[in-house]
């Protein structure tokens, strides 16, 4: 599955005003420095050139050791969030061959939702966890509950099991090698955080690829647990291999713990955030994990569908990084409303009357490419609306909003489908696609009130120092929101 966005913790060298010398954020956590790191930064300001040949000669941005940094995160992408959108093939295996007498078509959906979002709705607490031992440590643990998930789960007769292994462990793994993963990147890149970016998110869209085809003939000619064996170790040993490459600057940090930011949750702007999100899950995760059994509904096999998942990837791999460049060009709210409205008129306009398949595959990489969009415009959309100072502890709570919405998710969209598991019958998912085209739409237009709130923002705080600038302390009417979504602006939004 696709990963949540890299939070550019680089840029929060910027103005503190309500922080003391000695805090810093990150991701809804307060980073307290130690004295001496602040005393070493105090003399990089008079001799910054000596400081860094003497420190870390190989670690400059945008290049060298940089690269190898952006490989690690690929490879980081790849074995979390791209083995978790091999689930599909899990997904509709379970669903078509009854593996699991004492489980139904619910269970799995409810694992499958777990899978995605318990681990993540407690992010700040993995990034407390993460200032008390270290960036790798955590990953390092994260691993060790990926591998045990599928490992066990391969070896499971009740769905308790599953839910227990597959479900809840597999989610907290995901969650402890994926979060403080985005957290490395952007320490590395400024003049090229988009570019790196893109390459290290595209890992999720290969890892998606290569675990929906691979397992899947695993499938075929051995078993669907020998499936998981063999992902499981394929994924413990990348993860070790970024574990060893990875390097981390925030080091001697003390890190008190904060979920929430009561200014932030008393603003229109971040429940707008909210609602956008939630629709947004709804449409993606519903996409996501029922496309390879929607092929099969149309009389196709179950390595047919999972082509149909792997096609979904493709255009996942391809396409975030041209829309992280369009965004960087346009506007990150702007473009990713369009690419919603998009995806939605496709949902409904080519999901619905779909019954042969060149047209899923064409399908599916056209909404592949543009429906995880959301995770690239996350972070600056955040920053723009409630500014940096605000940044992390706003991202920390839109992903808790993110987690329960992803949990249930698939119990939404299973609950739509009509019929049994391997029924042939392209209209089991009419209503299925009806509700994922309406969510990405409601979701688009929940950017455009967005887009119309912040200009209308702007133009009250025109005369305002932009760098001190107090956004959750301006107030917005509705009758400016309503006005402002219909202007033209020069600005990038």
């Amino acid at each position: 599955m696709s990963e949540p966005t890299q939070i550019e913790i680089s840029k929060l060298s910027g103005p503190k005003n309500n922080l003391t010398n000695n805090e810093d954020k990150l991701f809804g956590v307060t980073v307290m420095k130690s004295r001496e790191v602040n005393e070493s930064q105090d003399t990089s300001n008079s001799a910054p050139k000596d400081i860094e040949k003497q420190i870390e000669p190989e670690l400059l941005m945008d290049q060298g050791y940089s690269w190898v940094i952006c490989f690690a995160s690929f490879l980081i992408f790849f074995s979390s969030w791209g083995q978790n959108s091999g689930f599909a093939i899990y997904f509709a295996y379970y669903l078509n061959n009854d593996t699991f007498p004492d489980a139904n078509k619910i269970d799995y959906s409810y694992i499958g939702g777990i899978a995605f979002g318990v681990g993540v709705f407690f992010s700040p607490v993995i990034n407390y966890m993460m200032g008390k031992i270290g960036t790798r440590p955590t990953i390092a643990i994260g691993n060790c509950l990926q591998f045990c998930s599928l490992m066990l789960a391969s070896f499971c007769t009740k769905k308790w099991q599953l839910y227990l292994t597959q479900g809840f462990m597999q989610s907290f793994g995901l969650a402890l090698v994926s979060i403080p993963g985005t957290t490395i990147l952007p320490q590395y890149f400024k003049k090229k955080r988009v570019l790196a970016g893109g390459f290290a998110t595209a890992g999720s869209g290969v890892g998606g690829i290569c675990f929906n085809l691979g397992m899947q003939h695993v499938v075929d000619t051995k078993s669907v647990f020998w499936a998981l064996r063999i992902q499981s170790i394929i994924g413990f040993i990348l993860v070790w291999i970024a574990i060893a490459l990875l390097r981390s600057r925030n080091k001697h940090a003390i890190v008190q713990f904060r979920v929430y930011d009561k200014e932030v949750l008393s603003t229109a702007g971040f429940w707008i955030f909210a609602f956008f999100v939630i629709t947004c899950m709804f449409g993606y995760v519903i996409v996501l994990y029922t496309l390879a059994q929607f092929t099969t509904s149309l009389g196709y096999s179950e390595y047919q569908g999972s082509i149909s998942a792997a096609m979904l990837q493709l255009g996942n791999a391809l396409g975030r990084p041209c829309v992280g460049l369009l965004s960087d060009k346009y506007g990150a709210v702007t473009v990713t409303c369009v690419c919603y409205i998009i995806v939605g008129i496709l949902c409904l306009a080519m999901w619905i009357p779909a019954r042969n398949f060149a047209t899923v595959i064409v399908f599916c990489i056209m909404v592949g490419s543009l429906m995880g969009s959301v995770y690239g415009m996350l972070a600056p959309a955040v920053a723009r609306t409630f500014g940096l100072q605000k940044m992390n502890t706003t991202f920390s709570m839109l992903w808790m909003i993110m987690a329960v919405a992803g949990l249930f998710s698939p119990v939404i969209g299973l609950t739509l489908k009509h019929g049994g598991g391997g029924l042939v019958d392209p209209t089991q998912y009419v209503d299925c696609s009806i509700f994922a085209g309406c969510s990405f739409l409601a979701c688009a237009l929940s950017l455009f009130i967005l887009r119309g709130y912040i200009k209308a923002r702007d133009s009250l705080t025109k005369s305002l120092d932009a760098d001190k600038t107090d956004f959750l302390g301006v107030k917005v009417s509705l009758g400016g929101v309503v006005a402002s979504c219909f202007k033209t602006s020069s600005q990038k939004i």
